[in-house]
Parts: structure tokens; sequence; C-alpha cells
């Protein structure tokens, strides 16, 4: 059956000589699997370029099961990105994004909140007037909400440091699975800042960088087999 839908690029493979096979989060199916024929070849209907990592597509294809490969028909750019293609900081952040995403999200089935959500992410990372050092640090903790596992908000003094393995603030330190103080305090400073308010965040190059490592854990710990992601290593050179 021929299908109209909506979505975001998160992983793109070629197949064949002129062939790709692609990872689409849809609004309609939620993680979808297409191959589109022939845009590798010179003088291709639909240009391979299209299918690049984070563009925003609407597609027409034909739709049976998605549990399998879909065959795309049609492909138009949603959204034309301004800053991201053209600013390292912005783009490298983006594919950490992208990375993370692609390797935490399992759902085939619609999910419109986490949809929007996605949407409005990648959508403020390419608005040229906003700083976006800490939107990657956002976007983590609140993406990690739809996966279902958010941390708590109670960092005090009396609970100062985040156990990974709980969610949450506690009072005594433990030697494998909790933050330190200071970490401790920064991230419930980013668990309760939305993600339009990023830029509002003060954290240091060096804070931001264990910061990551650690929601990273967060996420290994708390996702079953999830593959080690590897583009917060970019990041690391990019602010560095």
């Amino acid at each position: 059956m021929l299908t109209k839908l909506e979505g975001i690029v998160i992983k793109v493979l070629k197949y064949s000589e002129s062939s790709l096979i692609l990872d689409l989060y849809t609004d309609k199916y939620g993680l979808a699997s297409f191959i589109v024929s022939g845009v590798r070849k010179p003088r291709a209907r639909m240009s391979a370029s299209l299918f690049q990592l984070m563009n925003w597509l609407e597609v027409v294809a034909y739709v049976k099961d998605t549990s399998t490969l879909c065959r795309i028909k049609e492909a138009r750019p949603v959204h034309h990105y301004q800053h991201i293609p053209f600013d390292i900081q912005r783009r490298s952040i983006g594919l950490f994004m992208t990375e993370v995403f692609q390797k935490s999200i399992q759902e085939h089935e619609s999910n419109p909140e986490l949809f929007a959500f996605i949407k409005e992410s990648f959508t403020l990372l390419d608005r040229g007037e906003v700083k976006v050092n800490n939107l990657h640090l956002v976007f983590l903790v609140q993406l990690s909400r739809y996966l279902g596992f958010h941390p708590d908000d109670q960092w005090s003094e009396e609970q100062p440091y985040f156990d990974l393995m709980k969610g949450t603030f506690v009072p005594l330190p433990h030697p494998a699975y909790t933050l330190e103080p200071d970490n401790s305090q920064i991230l419930s400073h980013i668990i309760g800042c939305d993600i339009n308010a990023s830029q509002s965040l003060a954290i240091d190059r060096k804070h931001r960088q264990t910061i990551i490592e650690d929601l990273l854990a967060f996420y290994r710990l708390h996702l079953d087999r999830m593959a080690d992601v590897q583009t917060h290593k970019v990041l690391a050179e990019v602010f560095g």
C-alpha cells in the first residue's frame, strides 16, 4: 500500500551498486527501514544526497509490514537546514544526537510526542542565534523520559550523589554507580532545564565532557545491549 509519511534519517547504508537502505524515525510508524533504488546513479531521479543523516523527509513508500524493508517511491525534503551543514559544532552535536537516538530507539509504532520532541530538538539546533554548547546534554536527559528511565530532580546537600542505577539522588556514594557531588549538582540543573533554555546552563568544557560520559553510562545501564556511542569523541575535539 502506498503511504505518505514524514521522518528523519537516522541511519544510512549503501546497498548494491546504486541503492541505499535507510532507517527513518517516522510520524506514522516510529522506527522503520526502507530501501531506495537507483539513487547513486549519475542521473538518478532522486539524489543520494537527499538521504543524508539528519535530513527531514516526506516520503511516499510501499508499506506492507514495517518489520521488513519498505520501498520508497518518492521523497522530498521537508526542512532545509540553514546552519547545521556549515557549522562544525552544530553538525557534530547533531551527529551525536542522531547516533544516540538511533542506538536507543526500538519501537516500530507511532509516538507523536517523541516525534515532536526530536523535530523540535533538531530545529533548535539549526537556529543560528541560539548557543548550542549544552543542547545535547539536555537532549540526552529529556530523551530518557520517552525511553522510560528519566532521572529524578531531587539534588540537595542531604542527597548530593546521583545514583546511575537508581536514577535518583542519594545520601551516600556507591563505588560503581554514583557521580561525584559537583557532577551530580550540574546534572540536577540539566534535569530541570527545558531544551529551549539549554544556553542558560553554565557548564565548562571539562564538566561538559564528564557529564556526557556519565549520561552515556546511565543509558547503558538502563538499555539492554545498547551499542557504544562513538561520536561524543568528536565532540571532545570540537569543543576542546
